[in-house]
């Protein structure tokens, strides 16, 4: 077993292919768009952007919740294989059981929007019907048109994902990951988590 965590960083290129990121940037951008709703488990707190609450220092962005199955239902069924792949180059005899994996969060950082360094704990995936826990974190970047918006690994590595690039990595408090702040143009990406 390799203790270097980086070694469990995996990196897609040309997941998606540059056509079909257009036309994915193009389909979410006639869509609606609503603010994402932050949870706070240590003070039991749900944060909506869209309400009265106090803005937490914490991160301003978008997500799709319109009804976007042919993007979805692409990527999903294209995610298996990858998914596989990381998991069979790890090599462990003990790391066979994973149940599925989430259908797609779309997210797009306007200039100023960033999200702050954080872990994937994310208990919403488990609804009562889905049970477990999350256990790899997927990102893919649909554009490159824009500036800033870095993802951030490990406190101050800089992944260099380009548009259709896909990474995953294990979903817990040894990867902690951010985007910073967006200064030109509209980052748009999606996110999937591994149980």
């Amino acid at each position: 077993m390799n203790k270097n965590i980086e070694h469990y960083f995996f990196h897609k290129e040309n997941f998606l292919d540059e056509e079909y990121c257009d036309n994915s940037v193009n389909e979410l951008c006639e869509n609606n768009w609503k603010k994402h709703n932050w949870y706070n488990s240590k003070e039991d707190f749900h944060y909506n952007p869209s309400g009265d609450d106090k803005e937490p220092d914490i991160i301003t962005r978008d997500i799709f919740s319109a009804d976007v199955r042919k993007i979805n239902a692409f990527i999903v069924e294209e995610l298996h294989s990858n998914i596989l792949e990381y998991i069979s180059s790890l090599d462990f005899d003990w790391f066979i059981n994973w149940k599925g994996y989430s259908s797609m969060k779309f997210i797009r950082y306007h200039p100023g929007e960033r999200m702050v360094n954080h872990c994937d704990h994310i208990s919403s995936l488990f609804d009562g019907k889905r049970k477990g826990i999350p256990i790899l974190s997927i990102i893919g970047l649909l554009n490159d048109d824009y500036e800033g918006g870095e993802l951030i690994m490990f406190e101050d590595k800089k992944i260099d994902i380009k548009k259709g690039d896909m990474v995953i990595f294990p979903s817990n408090f040894l990867y902690p990951h951010e985007i910073t702040p967006v200064t030109k143009g509209v980052r748009y990406s999606y996110t999937s988590w591994v149980w």
